[in-house]
């Protein structure tokens, strides 16, 4: 009698552990699928979180059910921890399952937003581009991050950054769109990288002899090369434009640019008058002989080569001769005169 009444008790008790085992069992089922998923909620893991911060930042989301049940989930998946970032994807009353798979894809690439800054772009334009962007940027932040930004070519005591905001497209973060500084320290990034590639930092060993007995430094090359980039309109053209302005500096002559009287201006306008041409200015090159003071735009990478590799040739003349941008060179100032009202005789200007 005594055996049987043990058994039947042993009995009653496996029965109640598995009816325990079972609840628990559902209870933490439920946790971990709570059931049908609901709007989708922003999250970020903040750097350095860890597991255990991460599932209570879940909980307070009400994206999983319960911290500690996902805690010890995370645990027995051997998840032990996150990159930090923006994640997208999640939603309320999720899944431990369907979280754990977005979690360990990783956060959302950043946001971005695309600004493009094409060659020969003056700085006050560029700076109004940045302004037009990028709304939440303060001018007066811009202005201090141009005027106490300095790249290595630039001149001692310089806080003019004009021939140094490269030229090219940009990505920034959503999360820099506010933030000047980031900006203008890609684009002299991107000035670095390439000018670095053509040898800019290596001009007046590269250039030796080519102004007489000038030497040209890398930042009067970036000069040259922000002129060629004004006047020349195809690719074959620029490393004679840029030897046409070697030439005219070993002569000691004006360099005659019209680019720079417009940059002294600051108008862009089709046609300069005879007042435009008398403005008394440093980088008025019709009046003044030798190289402007600083660049008159930001150089493109094709005419920041054509002012280290210019093409050999004797020209002192060049002029516009197609409206497809086809210059005509010449050492003559009569065959120059020549090739000017033949030009406009035929419409080009």
């Amino acid at each position: 009698m005594g055996g049987r009444r043990w058994g039947r008790v042993i009995g009653v008790v496996a029965i109640a552990v598995v009816l325990v085992f079972g609840a628990i069992s559902f209870w933490v089922n439920g946790q971990l699928n709570p059931g049908s998923p609901g709007d989708e909620v922003a999250f970020t893991i903040a750097a350095g979180s860890t597991v255990s911060q991460v599932s209570s930042r879940l909980a307070e989301k009400k994206i999983i059910a319960n911290a500690s049940v996902f805690d010890w989930y995370l645990k027995f998946k051997g998840e032990s921890s996150f990159q930090a970032g923006d994640y997208e994807g999640l939603r309320t009353n999720s899944s431990a399952g369907d979280v754990v798979t977005i979690l360990k894809a990783g956060p959302a690439p950043p946001r971005t937003v695309e600004f493009l800054v094409r060659e020969g772009l003056w700085e006050s334009e560029i700076r109004a581009l940045i302004l037009e962007a990028f709304p939440k940027m303060s001018p007066e932040a811009l202005d201090a991050a141009l005027a106490s930004t300095h790249p290595s070519l630039q001149p001692a005591g310089s806080t003019n950054l004009e021939g140094f905001l490269f030229p090219a497209k940009y990505e920034v973060a959503n999360a820099n769109d506010a933030d000047p500084q980031s900006l203008i320290d890609q684009m002299i990034e991107a000035f670095d990288r390439v000018s670095s590639a053509e040898g800019l930092p290596d001009a007046t060993a590269k250039l030796a002899g080519v102004a007489g007995q000038r030497k040209i430094t890398p930042y009067e090359a970036l000069i040259v090369a922000s002129l060629v980039e004004s006047e020349a309109k195809l690719p074959e053209d620029r490393p004679k434009i840029a030897r046409v302005i070697y030439n005219r500096i070993a002569k000691g002559m004006s360099l005659g640019i019209d680019a720079s009287v417009l940059y002294a201006l600051q108008q862009r306008k089709a046609s300069l008058t005879s007042k435009d041409l008398a403005f008394d200015s440093p980088y008025n090159t019709r009046l003044k002989s030798g190289i402007p003071p600083a660049p008159i735009n930001s150089p493109g990478k094709a005419s920041i080569n054509a002012a280290l590799n210019p093409a050999p040739g004797d020209w002192i003349y060049y002029v516009l001769t197609d409206k497809d941008g086809s210059h005509y060179f010449t050492n003559s100032a009569s065959d120059f005169q020549r090739a000017v009202n033949d030009a406009k005789a035929r419409g080009v200007f």
